[in-house]
């Protein structure tokens, strides 16, 4: 089962605080502790729903399903821009890395509204991606893949951490 380290989650928590989301989506929550860390220190106002998409079945538990008000079976990619718009605040916390570079580009794209992305910054391998292949690792990183929208900056964590403002100047 996949995990985030911990040592990030006050930044995340810190950056999530700022927006004051009403609706959040967690892509890719593994144990869940996203939703809990969440209803906990960044809920004033309360945060209304905190949902989850996972892309691989076998990570969907009942405790991951008690964690979020819905937890969606699907591949992310596949989401459409209409249900990614509803959410205030997308957390993607060690996912864009499991995607091509072209396909995660492309789903920032979609995403109209801000967005927290936390990935390593380095490249490794999971060991994991044998057996489970949404493990795997297909790219890599860095604060210039994310120009034009990074509206906070908190990779001096040891990580890219970044909170993607929303996209402006989009037509319909």
């Amino acid at each position: 089962m996949p995990t985030s380290n911990l040592a990030m989650w006050p930044m995340i928590l810190q950056l999530a605080k700022e927006v004051k989301p009403r609706r959040v989506l967690d892509v890719g929550p593994g144990h869940g502790k996203g939703a809990v860390l969440l209803r906990e220190y960044v809920g004033c106002p309360p945060i209304e729903r905190i949902d989850a998409v996972e892309g691989w079945e076998p990570y969907v538990t009942p405790r991951l399903r008690a964690a979020y008000d819905t937890v969606l079976v699907v591949d992310v990619l596949e989401m459409a821009e209409h249900d990614l718009a509803s959410y205030d605040l997308v957390l993607m916390v060690d996912v864009i890395e499991h995607l091509e570079k072209g396909d995660g580009l492309a789903l920032l794209e979609r995403i109209p509204g801000r967005v927290i992305v936390c990935t390593p910054m380095e490249f490794f391998q999971n060991p994991q991606h044998v057996q489970i292949p949404p493990e795997a690792h297909r790219s890599l990183w860095s604060l210039a893949d994310f120009a034009g929208r990074v509206e906070m900056d908190a990779s001096q964590l040891g990580g890219v951490l970044v909170r993607l403002g929303p996209l402006t100047g989009r037509s319909g």
